[in-house]
């Protein structure tokens, strides 16, 4: 039987995909995520910070948008559909929007923007974080939310013809030495489940501070508890995990210190046959890797021949980071990376390679 990708207008064959963007939030509310800034002591800035104006984008494009509530996507089709279209004006055919339940916008006004740009969005079933997700989700046992994304993927979504395309969760840690939130193991091996009964491929949000051995137990319980096939499980965010967080204090403390990043942990899990994202292009939050240590590990992995398991993505959440107002939006990584690797004597076909064939790989089920 051919193989089809789940886009909020329906059904498409995967030579129909294109360039594609596969980690961004459209029409989504980001209010839950001041839960984690809470969790970190970061204050609410004063109001006259939050307001979406000029003065304001510098602050609000270094992470304090999550406590601005106009700079939130959710509800403004206009702004969604012209983001789309920006996209569309670098050669960008398709996006993957990453919000599950709880961050998730009506996923009709989603079809709309779609529809309005000419653009394809996949989006997601799933659950965040175990403080971010909605208290109707609370307790939910692995057969409950096993079932719950499983008809969101066959039948549609909230009363609508509108079926998810992939499966989204997420692990985290509070502190380092922290275990894996049991909640969110139960939602990673519903996702898993969810994935063997309807073929969507799972989605997994990883990030600050978790540690090495937090990003391969995930992998572990997927793969070896449940059975998920590799090919199957695409790892977000292991650009993060390019720099030790704590690099950029250990470089301030000597002139002899040298900057540079690593990709141990990236290559344990890729040679796991599991996809990676590199999905933080063009972000000003100052603890993650910049673009050239993005740039430096790409090419790095490329020429270790990992690049049919490698995505791109920039994570762009709310209206300051959009075109729109200024930002890079999803364009940057089609601006950015084609000329950087080109210089590196990396040809045309591997960009294709990470921008077309492999999204159209792990979308098509």
């Amino acid at each position: 039987m051919a193989k089809s990708i789940t886009t909020v207008r329906g059904e498409i064959a995967p030579e129909q995909l294109g360039m594609t963007t596969m980690h961004e939030h459209l029409n989504s509310d980001m209010t839950p995520l001041r839960i984690i800034a809470e969790q970190y002591s970061v204050q609410t800035p004063p109001p006259a910070m939050l307001t979406l104006t000029n003065e304001n984008m510098a602050f609000l494009r270094s992470g304090a948008a999550i406590f601005s509530e106009e700079s939130m996507t959710i509800g403004d089709i206009d702004y969604t559909a012209a983001e789309l279209g920006h996209f569309r004006k670098v050669g960008g055919q398709a996006v993957v929007d990453a919000s599950p339940i709880g961050l998730r916008g009506d996923v009709t006004q989603l079809r709309a923007a779609s529809e309005l740009a000419d653009v394809h969005v996949i989006c997601a079933t799933g659950l965040y974080t175990a403080t971010t997700r909605p208290p109707a989700f609370q307790g939910w046992s692995e057969k409950q939310q096993v079932a719950h994304f499983t008809r969101e993927a066959l039948d549609g979504i909230e009363g609508s013809d509108v079926r998810a395309g992939i499966l989204k969760c997420a692990l985290s840690a509070q502190t380092p030495n922290d275990s894996l939130s049991e909640i969110e193991l139960t939602t990673l091996r519903a996702c898993a489940q969810a994935s063997l009964e309807t073929g969507l491929s799972v989605h997994v949000h990883s990030a600050f501070p978790m540690t090495d051995e937090h990003v391969l137990e995930g992998v572990r319980v997927l793969l070896d508890d449940v059975g998920l096939p590799p090919d199957r499980l695409h790892m977000m965010h292991m650009d993060s995990f390019l720099r030790p967080w704590d690099s950029r204090e250990k470089y301030l403390q000597s002139i002899d210190s040298v900057k540079s990043v690593r990709t141990d942990l990236l290559e344990r899990v890729l040679d796991r046959g599991v996809t990676i994202g590199f999905d933080s292009w063009g972000s000003s939050v100052e603890i993650l890797p910049q673009d050239d240590d993005r740039l430096k590990g790409l090419i790095h992995l490329i020429r270790k021949g990992y690049d049919a398991r490698i995505v791109l993505g920039h994570d762009v959440t709310q209206k300051p980071e959009g075109v729109s107002f200024g930002g890079k939006g999803f364009n940057h990584f089609a601006q950015l990376v084609p000329r950087s690797l080109a210089q590196a004597g990396i040809s045309e076909e591997t960009y294709h390679r990470l921008t077309v064939d492999t999204p159209a790989r792990i979308l098509a089920h």
